[in-house]
């Protein structure tokens, strides 16, 4: 969604929205961040909007399209809040929610949030275990360094009894969660030769793990846009500017490999809307 920067507005928004769910998208996606430094960082220092309240918004624009997160970053907040509002958006917007999550990378937005850094992993894991047992039971039992919860009334319950909860990260800690904890990997900024490599440790630790790997989702995020002659952008982004069939071949090295379900953050200036007009037009009847 065009949740960043000046630009991003309500108008923005719900333009885009519907016209991902008209033209037939699986899912849209918003980003977390709650601060950024304003100058010496790998993200320049723009204005984000807020994940839940935004994917709220586009949820009550919508009826079809699911309304997915890449990524919330668990430690930034209080677990059993955090199990609280994805519960409430999968209830307004009847079952719609994927929680992508992870533990974080930007030290300077936790110290500055007053978070640890050093336990933002094992943060991460119990509050994954948390939400399952409060999306689960009515008066949950449970017990860790973190969180203890026993005799309290946790609702509401998401609209299923759960929310599918896709682990994002690249490093091998990040897929370890994902396998042991999650219902799905989301990976992000890597080429298909790096996806591929962590879809195998995905096999190996899920046979390792004795875990079944059906119904496991495996998505990933690409930045891309339209250009005369191939590039590679680099940096932070890490994107890929192409013509419309060279856009479509890369994409479908994504499927190839195993990969469900593609992410796309277009590198455009112009409105997300025109931006899914020529993707419709020129790369999406060329994909497998």
């Amino acid at each position: 969604m065009p949740q960043l920067g000046a630009a991003a507005n309500g108008n923005e928004i719900a333009h885009a929205a519907r016209r991902a769910e008209q033209a037939g998208y699986e899912s849209v996606w918003v980003s977390d961040h709650l601060i950024v430094p304003e100058s010496g960082g790998r993200l320049p220092p723009i204005e984000i909007m807020e994940p839940i309240a935004t994917l709220a918004y586009v949820a009550a624009l919508t009826s079809r399209i699911k309304l997915a997160t890449s990524v919330i970053v668990v430690p930034y907040r209080n677990a059993v809040h955090l199990a609280k509002e994805l519960a409430t958006l999968d209830r307004l917007s009847s079952g719609r929610v994927v929680a992508g999550v992870a533990s974080g990378w930007l030290e300077a937005e936790f110290r500055a949030l007053g978070v640890s850094f050093e336990k933002r992993g094992a943060y991460t894991d119990e509050a994954i275990a948390l939400m399952r047992a409060a999306w689960s039971s009515a008066v949950p039992e449970f017990h860790g360094d973190f969180f203890n919860l026993t005799g309290m009334r946790f609702g509401p319950r998401p609209a299923a009894g759960n929310i599918p909860i896709w682990v994002g990260g690249t490093s091998r800690r990040a897929i370890r969660r994902a396998v042991e904890l999650g219902d799905g990997w989301h990976g992000t900024r890597m080429n298909p030769d790096q996806v591929a490599e962590r879809i195998g440790w995905i096999r190996e630790l899920a046979v390792r793990n004795g875990r079944s790997l059906d119904g496991f989702a495996i998505s990933h995020r690409v930045y891309l846009g339209f250009a005369p002659k191939w590039t590679d952008t680099g940096g932070y982004v890490e994107g890929i500017l192409a013509p419309p069939a060279e856009l479509a071949d890369y994409l479908n090295r994504f499927a190839a490999i195993g990969v469900h379900e593609i992410l796309i953050s277009p590198l455009s200036s112009e409105p997300l809307a025109k931006f899914i007009d020529r993707f419709d037009a020129e790369v999406r009847p060329k994909l497998v």
